[in-house]
């Protein structure tokens, strides 16, 4: 467990080090243990990251680090709690009389005597803690490297729009596949059976799903199969779930949880009989007993079978046994790439499209090395050529070169060395917020808005210099793990990011995270005492459905657990009230707590005993009428998420005292916002969702003055917002139909990012974006069917680096001044018919006008200008 050990440590040295916690001490009395702790600490800190380094050698230091990251946690929390006392006191002393009846509700239950004597007892038994790890130091031979712990916070780099790796040196496999899915016919053996089985056989990162996407979608095979579907199956093959995700597959239409195995094979067979398919099953790797796997295969493979005679299945996977289990008639075995496609591909990676490698003949020498090493598969070519893309340095590719990682053994499944490297070259300020990844499942599409708050709960975000905003930190954090492949985005759009993680990659993630993190695929034995040092927990929602109402027993024997978290399926409800009530009496040193889909119709009063919480996710509660005032009380809270929560009548009255609260997201069935809203200040980012009787906003939005990022959706009724005084950022609207657009928006300058979607009256864009004509740098309309064109003043947006534009039958042609966008670099038309014929690649009229652009994505094909 020593990885990241740097950015903890950090963290907890900055905590030491605050002004507010020197002087909390000081009025405390326990500024003797202090500076001894500050001083050990100080001394173990320059050598942790050497000792990161050296612990591939030596198990030992492995363990050592262990233990220094068990001090730094403890650190952590010690401090939070000396500043959460301080946080009361300034809620105190600042907002008088109007709250000082709550907060001296609070300071009755607590006895400053007693914390003084609590807190000073703990902070000697952590600085005991301490002097033991750093007595052992003395038994490694460490190098002090203090100088190298300061974060570098970059800016975006110019590639930050990262996509799956260019295809290279795969040409004659998508042949060789083709020819056996078009031409192959089955063998007569005296069983009809109208569907085949094609599999697609190689290591992890070999790239098994991009040659199957390639496939999938080349021109003969759409032409040729009349239904096409894709559905990710990873390690079980749950026969219901996989029936239920073909159906949505071919359908567009999500199927009810609550649908039985008979009723969706129905379905299925409704589906697919008598149609000409072909189906994708990505990543098909099962570990269960062979005789059940087959079992299953078996009872899958006779719902298919209703197909027309020549449909195919092509199923990617690492196993071998699959295949056969599969009867595939066709196994095609995926190998490394040619060395000089690897070669290629490396330097694509490394030196991007500016084609100046003939510059660095002895990189090139070393890279040419580094592409051999890694053995031929294009993940670990494109992760290392991504890394070394900004360097320039001989010593920096030597060291990848070099490393004593190639030196561990390579087992089948294990993770490889070119992605370690990948992880050990992130900057240690985005180890941790890599490692939280893991707690979500594979094929997980994740969203900056969601994930981002979860870091900055934890306190991943350092505190660069200057004006920068946590949220914009967390962005840089997405973009800068994306440079170096290990995240692969879907959508960019200035203030928003989706992406995924590779299979491996998240693999790796898991690797790294070991014991902090506790997910379905690493949950520590109950029995080790391993399970005591776990931080962060996730529980898949369907696990719990499955069981009894009860607390997991691995849970139990947990302690200081800072996360929480239950994702997917969105929409399954939880009805674990024992588990709920532990939730929030056990852990009290909870950071970030999900609470969303449980049913609740009340929240315990005793949720403002967290003091230490910063994430709170309450969403899909449509049982809930009111929040407990005790909620106030928890002065370190930054996100409140209340999105379907419909029937909740209004929020306590002494809301304003959550100093810290910057992300709001709310859903009321009342025709204007509590007035309560209007006293977070400090608010950021606010959301209003599905509020079908919302009329108006009233002032409340007029009067958050620091708000950054409003975001409005599905309010029916809503027919006007209030001017807006306040520097807002990035602005969302979606399915409002009443909203008048064009008298919208008075008084919002300086925007960065503007969205709107399924608005069916919208004519025209409204003028008063050109008030943000030197800020803007993204624009997305999606689904309105009744927008003629688009302005003539687009071309004054000089800022405007991405354009969007989806769903917009009746939109002809984009405006005349489109070459004065020179800061234009990625366009998207998706099903805008019209608009596609006028810039189809090569063939449309207006294509000339926009292939100077870096991305072009027309009806889902993304076109390079380069590729002319």
């Amino acid at each position: 467990m020593g990885e990241f050990v740097t950015s903890i440590a950090e963290n907890a040295m900055i905590g030491l080090a605050s002004y507010t916690y020197k002087e909390v001490c000081l009025a405390w009395g326990v500024t003797d243990e202090l500076a001894k702790l500050q001083m050990t600490f100080s001394d173990v800190k320059k050598v942790v990251l050497d000792a990161e380094e050296k612990q591939r050698k030596d198990p030992h230091l492995t363990e050592w680090l262990g233990k220094l990251k068990d001090v730094c946690y403890d650190v952590d929390d010690v401090v939070d709690e000396f500043a959460f006392k301080e946080l009361q006191m300034q809620v105190l002393n600042s907002r008088g009389n109007v709250v000082i009846f709550k907060v001296r509700r609070f300071f009755s239950r607590w006895n400053p005597l007693v914390f003084n004597i609590q807190m000073a007892h703990r902070i000697k038994e952590i600085r005991e803690s301490l002097d033991t790890v750093a007595a052992e130091k003395a038994s490694f031979s460490l190098e002090e490297r203090a100088g190298e712990w300061q974060a570098v916070h970059v800016k975006r780099e110019t590639h930050s729009f990262v996509q799956v790796y260019d295809v290279i040196g795969r040409d004659d496999d998508k042949k060789q596949i083709i020819i056996h899915l078009l031409n192959l016919r089955l063998k007569d053996t005296g069983v009809r059976e109208n569907v085949s089985v094609i599999s697609i056989l190689g290591l992890g990162g070999m790239g098994k799903t991009t040659l199957a996407k390639l496939v999938y979608n080349d021109k003969r095979v759409v032409k040729n199969f009349e239904l096409r579907m894709w559905v990710y199956v990873s390690d079980h093959l749950d026969i219901k779930k996989l029936v239920r995700e073909i159906i949505t597959s071919a359908t567009n239409q999500n199927c009810s949880d609550s649908e039985s195995l008979e009723q969706l094979q129905k379905k299925l067979q409704s589906v697919l009989t008598d149609k000409h398919f072909l189906l994708v099953l990505d990543d098909v790797w099962d570990k269960s007993q062979i005789g059940v796997t087959i079992s299953k295969w078996h009872d899958l493979k006779t719902l298919l079978n209703v197909g027309d005679n020549e449909s195919k299945i092509i199923v990617t996977t690492r196993n071998e046994s699959v295949t056969s289990i599969m009867e595939s008639v066709y196994v095609h075995q995926l190998r490394g790439l040619r060395h000089e496609d690897c070669m290629s591909l490396f330097v694509q990676r490394a030196f991007g499209r500016r084609g100046d490698e003939e510059q660095f003949p002895q990189l090139m020498e070393i890279g040419d090395d580094i592409a051999e090493k890694c053995g031929g598969v294009p993940l670990a070519v494109t992760t290392l050529g991504s890394m070394l893309c900004s360097k320039r340095e001989q010593h920096a590719w030597s060291e990848v070169r070099d490393s004593d990682i190639w030196k561990l053994k390579q087992e089948h499944d294990d993770i490889l060395p070119a992605l370690k490297l990948s992880y050990d070259a992130l900057p240690p300020y985005l180890k941790p917020c890599f490692a939280f990844c893991s707690l979500f499942p594979k094929d997980y599409i994740f969203r900056s808005s969601d994930l981002v708050p979860l870091w900055m709960a934890q306190g991943f975000l350092q505190t660069s210099k200057g004006s920068q905003e946590p949220e914009e930190m967390g962005l840089d954090y997405i973009r800068q793990i994306c440079s170096r492949s290990l995240f692969q985005i879907h959508e960019d759009s200035i203030n928003f990011i989706a992406f995924e993680m590779h299979d491996l990659v998240h693999d790796l993630a898991i690797s790294v995270a070991q014991v902090e993190c506790s997910s379905e695929k690493n949950r520590p034995d109950a029995s080790s005492i391993t399970h005591k040092k776990v931080r962060h927990v996730s529980i898949p929602r369907d696990d719990l459905c499955m069981k009894e109402e009860r607390v997991p027993n691995y849970l139990l024997q947990l302690k200081k657990v800072w996360t929480i978290l239950f994702p997917n399926p969105e929409d399954t409800v939880i009805t674990n009230k024992p588990l709920m009530k532990a939730c929030i009496k056990k852990f009290k040193y909870l950071r970030a707590l999900d609470m969303s889909g449980w049913s609740l119709e009340k929240l315990p009063s005793s949720i403002g005993n967290l003091s230490h919480l910063r994430y709170l996710d309450l969403s899909r509660n449509p049982s809930m009428q009111k929040l407990p005032d005790s909620i106030c009380e928890l002065q370190n809270l930054q996100t409140l998420l209340l999105s379907g929560c419909e029937n909740l009548k209004g929020l306590p009255k002494d809301i304003g005292i959550l100093i810290n609260l910057r992300k709001l997201v709310f859903t009321t069935s009342r025709m204007d916002l509590p007035e309560e809203i209007k006293s977070l200040t400090s608010l950021r980012h606010f959301e209003v969702h599905n509020c079908s009787n919302l009329e108006s906003l009233g002032e409340v939005v007029r009067s958050l003055i620091n708000l950054r990022i409003l975001v409005i959706s599905n309010c029916g009724n809503l027919e006007s917002l209030p001017q807006l005084s306040t520097p807002l950022k990035a602005l969302v609207i979606s399915d409002c139909e009443q909203l008048d657009m064009m008298s919208l928006g008075e008084g919002i300058r300086g925007l960065r990012s503007f969205s709107i979607s399924k608005m069916s009256n919208l004519e025209a864009l409204p003028h008063w974006l050109q008030d943000s004509k030197t800020s803007l740098q993204s624009i997305c309309i999606e689904n309105c069917v009744r927008l003629k064109a688009l302005p003539e003043w687009l071309q004054s947006l000089t800022m405007l680096q991405q354009l969007v534009i989806e769903g917009c039958p009746e939109v002809l042609a984009l405006p005349e001044g489109m070459h004065h966008l020179v800061a234009l670099k990625e366009l998207k038309i998706n099903d805008c018919t019209k608009l596609a014929e006028s810039y189809g690649r090569r063939e449309g009229q207006d294509w000339p006008k926009i292939t100077r652009l870096a991305k072009i994505t027309i009806d889902g094909e993304t076109i390079a200008s380069s590729d002319d």
